[in-house]
Order: structure tokens, then C-alpha cells, then sequence
């Protein structure tokens, strides 16, 4: 129903974080109402007060680019399917059911799949109309459309050649894709409708074919000599962020700059009729505070009613002064820090000189101490959550004299020449900085010079998307679902503009790669995971450093029950 998300995007997990659970949202809202006042008609009004570490860019789902925007479009639109908050299993929310999903055993698209969506009938846009077929089919227009601003999203969706109506019934309609994919399904289910009705009134797209844009080569030649798509990806690029209109039953009431975002529940909304998706609070309050320590404050006076990214330092404290009104949790947070190592310059490629700066790490004393305790290890891109995470590898150990043997080997280390490296991280984040002073003086002690560089995140991602960097330290956020690791891990991506940014991969990790997208049996496709695994953390790509953990307070009058999904929490129900 009403969803929210996580961190700073790649491109690999935008999309997945950008269609969060339905369910989980609605429950949550349900419960995270912790003032209760009255109107003036005497009908009990429930407020919720949330902080927002900064004010959205673009509310859409498909325009959405950081956690602020997320946060808020997935308030406002509903998906087909969605994610189980504990499970993780895809779940309907807008669909009837789970698709009927079938290969294609003939026809053009022989060796494609199937899947047959089927909306609520009770499901309606705000002005009384049904959703229909109409509107998905239209999303996906507008997102294959080339001159939408939503090229991070595309790529995602080569694999879906048309979507067909059922004549007989506006609200069913199948999916036709040319190939097997694992994560189809989730792709295909998870993004936030648009009613066709408000974002096309001029019907600029009603001629244009799904099976046409779904064409890239096609598709641009269209875009390039249709004037009315131009127009219309203009005007849907460059509408106001607060006047949009999604199918959740919250819409956007006030809007004050840098100051605060206000969200009402609309009135005989077709929630209301379904038991599972109506208790909802009537209005969601979201502070815009950016600094950590001011929300901390307003959580002191009592005017937050759920903090989260407490600091870890604070952490322990507040939980003393605050117990007797607050609860406080952490959760895993399905994402993962790391320092990335460019394979791609000649004095890096040697796996002995990546393996051994791994050893130059003390994980344990920088959890313990830098964190706070507040993480756990991690060994690799799949989180540990996932029953396909590779319990049986170890987390590389801080040994200063297996590193020095390892860079001798190499060439480099105490005995040999000296080794230069840069590692550059956001110049805001305290504990990478922390962490790279860590590693420079260690690695002195065996003839590597460190150069800790501090930088604006901008600059920070243009060095590593241009592979202009030795070292970077950045965050990675992982999806809810199946993992798919051929944009960040395929050897395809190790060219401009591609996503592999550390040269990993050769003809064996690719198949794998590859073999993971298309394998349907779980126990096989398990197999696989734990396999990539091993080689990755055998060529040591990455310094996998740790998850960490989610820290928040929420008030006492809420039930909660603890998840890895974001933003940590679902609520069972209110304590009145």
C-alpha cells in the first residue's frame, strides 16, 4: 500500500527501492499515529510527525532519485505487488492475486514468458474511475518513453516486449516478455502506477505502442520525429513536484519549503471498504530537519513521534532518558559499506596486493568502536538476510604480516617498492573518515602510503563512475528480493558508462552471472549465489566491511516487530 525507502541510490537498486511494500506501509502508518486531537466538528484527527533528513526533488515514482523523494512517492502510489516486510515475498496489493506466469511455446516470442495481472475490481483513481489495464500500460509508456527522465529505470526493462488487454475485461492483462528472467516478475509488479486520466489529458500518448517503445532503436526514432511524445516527456519531466496525483489514499496538503511536508488522507477513498488497507492516520507531518542532532533534540521534547538514523553514539543514552516513553530498536539495514578497490589500475590488479589491504582492516575494533557496536560483518554483494547468503566464508581478518607477505609477493610491501594509494570518501561521513585514517596508519607500518581524501558526494561518484580512483568507500543498498548481479558485477559493465567500476569479472563469473537470471528452481539457483560468492570474495573486488544497523525510537503507544526492509519496523497496531 504505502511504501518507503533507503540511502542514497545506485542505479542497480533504484527501481527496486523505489517500489516498496504496500502492506507493510499501511500497517505501519496504521500504528505510527501518536497524536490524537480533535477538529472542530469533534471527529478525533491522528497526526503523525516523521523527520525528513531533506526536502524532496521529485515525488514520482518514476523521477525519484534520492531517500527524500522515495520517501514521499511511495506514499502516494500504490503498486500491483509488493514485498512481505518479514518474508520478503511478493505479495498483491493492487493486483487480485500473485500472476499466473507461463512460457510462451510458440509465436514470435517462443522462449519468452507470461504473466497475467488481474487488478481489484474495487481499486479506483480519485476521480471515481477504475484502474484499469489503461493506466499500467500507460506507466510503462511513460517510462519507455526516451525522453522521460527515467533512463536509471529503463535499463531494467529490456526484457518486456508487449503488454496486452483482455477484451473482455479492462481490468486483466498479460505481459508478454522474450526471455526468462527470475526477477521479471518483481520488476514488472513493483512500480507505481500513474493514472492515465491526470498525467495524459491531452492523450499525447494514446497512439504510440507499448511494443514500439519497447524497442530502444524504435523507440528513439519514434521520440526523434513524434512531436506530441516530446512534449509530452517535457511536460512530465518538468511538472511541479507537489501537484501530483497517485493512487494511495494520501494526497500532498501543504507543502512549506525546507520546513515541513504535509500528507492528508483523502475522503471515501476505496481503502476505506478493505479492512487490511483502511485504518490509516489522517495525516502524516514530515519535518524537514537535515541535521541528525536537531531531530535528535525534537525527539527529547517530544515533538518527533519516530526517529530513525539515530547516531550510534547517541544511541545507548537516549535509550536511558527516554525509556519510559520511547521504545528503541535496531535492524539490520539492507545495505552494506565498502571500499571499493579499481582492479582496472595496473598496481591493483594483483588480487595478492586487494587481498592484502583487506587485511590492513580491524573490523572488530571498528565496530566496537567507531560503530559502536552498531553493525555486523558482511563478506559479499548478497546480504545477510538472504537464505542464499554464503554462510561457511569468513570475514578476512586484520593481519598486518599476512598483508606485508601477500604485497611482497606482489612486488610492493617492506621489502619491496613503495605502493601510493588514494582512498577517497564522502567528505561528510565521519566514520569513513575515521576508517581511512585507520587504514593509512596500519598500512605505513608495511610500506603503502594511504591518502585519505575527503570530498563532496558529487565529486566522490564522478571519480568512481569515471574509474578515476585506488580506493573509495561507498554504501550499496540491496534489494528486498532475488539479487541480480550483472550490472555491478558482469564484465559487460567494465566500460564507460557501465556499472562494474572495479574490473571484476571473467568468462566463468559471467555465466554464472547470467545463469542466475534465468534459473526458476530455487535449490539451483542457490547454488549459483553461493558460488559467484565465493569468487568474488576469492578476487576481493571490494573490502566488504559491514551492514549496518538501523537505529531508531519510536514512541510506547506502538506494537512493533523489527524487519531488515526500510525503514527497519513494521507496526502491528496503536496502544490506546
Amino acid at each position: 500500500m504505502f511504501k518507503t525507502s533507503i540511502k542514497f541510490l545506485s542505479c542497480r537498486t533504484m527501481f527496486r527501492f523505489s517500489f516498496q511494500s504496500f502492506i507493510l506501509l499501511v500497517i505501519l502508518l496504521f500504528c505510527m499515529t501518536v497524536q490524537c486531537k480533535r477538529d472542530s466538528s469533534g471527529v478525533a484527527t491522528d497526526t503523525v510527525l516523521i523527520r525528513l533528513a531533506a526536502e524532496p526533488e521529485q515525488v514520482d515514482p518514476l523521477l525519484a532519485r534520492t531517500l527524500a523523494d522515495r520517501q514521499l512517492n511511495n506514499l502516494l502510489f500504490q503498486t500491483l505487488l509488493d514485498y512481505d516486510p518479514q518474508t520478503l515475498e511478493l505479495i498483491p496489493v493492487l493486483a487480485e492475486s500473485l500472476p499466473v506466469v507461463d512460457s510462451i511455446t510458440d509465436g514470435r516470442w517462443q522462449g519468452g514468458m507470461r504473466y497475467q495481472f488481474s487488478i481489484r475490481p474495487d481499486a479506483t483513481w480519485d476521480d471515481g474511475s477504475p484502474v484499469t489495464a489503461a493506466d499500467y500500460i500507460f506507466t510503462f509508456k511513460t517510462l519507455l518513453n526516451p525522453g522521460v527522465n527515467a533512463a536509471p529505470f529503463r535499463i531494467y526493462f529490456n526484457f518486456l516486449k508487449d503488454i496486452v488487454t483482455d477484451p473482455l475485461d479492462p481490468k486483466k492483462f498479460t505481459v508478454i516478455t522474450d526471455r526468462p528472467y527470475v526477477m521479471a516478475l518483481e520488476a514488472l509488479g513493483t512500480v507505481g502506477l500513474y493514472p492515465a486520466y491526470f498525467y495524459d489529458k491531452n492523450q499525447l500518448t494514446k497512439n504510440i505502442s507499448i511494443s514500439d517503445l519497447a524497442d530502444p532503436a524504435r523507440a528513439d526514432s519514434i521520440y526523434q520525429h513524434n512531436q506530441q511524445l516530446q512534449n509530452f516527456a517535457e511536460n512530465f519531466n518538468n511538472k511541479d513536484a507537489q501537484e501530483i496525483i497517485g493512487g494511495s489514499a494520501y494526497q500532498i496538503t501543504e507543502w512549506m519549503a525546507n520546513q515541513r511536508i504535509t500528507l492528508t488522507k483523502k475522503k471515501d477513498h476505496w481503502t476505506e471498504a478493505v479492512p487490511a488497507l483502511s485504518t490509516i492516520p489522517d495525516q502524516l507531518i514530515f519535518k524537514i530537519i537535515p541535521d541528525v542532532n536537531s531531530a535528535t533534540s525534537l525527539l527529547q521534547s517530544q515533538q518527533l513521534d519516530v526517529l530513525t538514523g539515530i547516531p550510534p553514539e547517541r544511541f545507548e543514552e537516549l535509550q536511558e532518558t527516554l525509556s519510559e516513553d520511547y521504545n528503541f530498536y535496531k535492524t539490520p539495514k539492507l545495505s552494506y559499506d565498502y571500499i571499493g578497490i579499481n582492479g582496472n589500475r595496473d598496481y591493483l590488479s594483483n588480487v595478492r596486493v586487494r587481498r592484502a589491504l583487506a587485511h590492513l582492516l580491524d573490523m572488530e575494533l571498528i565496530i566496537a568502536e567507531i560503530l559502536d557496536g552498531q553493525a555486523q560483518r558482511t563478506i559479499g554483494p548478497i546480504h545477510p538476510s538472504k537464505s542464499y547468503y554464503h554462510q561457511n566464508l569468513q570475514p578476512i581478518d586484520f593481519d598486518i604480516k599476512r598483508a606485508d607477505s601477500l604485497l611482497n609477493e606482489a612486488g610492493f610491501g617492506t621489502n619491496k617498492k613503495p605502493l601510493q594509494l588514494r582512498y577517497y570518501y564522502n567528505i561528510k561521513n565521519k566514520k569513513a573518515a575515521e576508517i581511512g585514517l585507520l587504514l593509512e596508519k596500519a598500512a605505513r607500518k608495511i610500506n603503502v602510503e594511504i591518502i585519505p581524501t575527503g570530498m563532496e558526494i558529487r565529486a566522490l561518484l564522478t571519480h568512481y563512475r569515471q574509474r578515476d580512483y585506488d580506493l573509495a568507500y561507498l554504501t550499496w543498498t540491496t534489494p528486498p528480493g532475488l539479487d541480480d548481479l550483472r550490472q555491478t558485477w558482469h564484465s559487460s559493465g567494465n566500460v564507460a558508462g557501465g556499472s562494474n567500476r572495479t574490473g571484476f569479472g571473467d568468462k566463468n563469473a559471467d555465466r554464472i552471472i547470467d545463469q542466475i537470471r534465468i534459473s526458476y528452481d530455487s535449490k539451483t539457483r542457490k547454488e549459483l549465489y553461493l558460488r559467484i560468492q565465493e569468487i568474488i570474495y576469492q578476487q576481493q573486488p571490494y573490502i566488504f566491511l559491514y551492514t549496518p544497523y538501523e537505529r531508531m525510537a519510536i514512541n510506547k503507544r506502538f506494537s512493533i516487530q523489527p524487519t531488515v526492509r526500510f525503514p527497519g519496523y513494521t507496526i502491528s497496531k496503536l496502544k490506546r
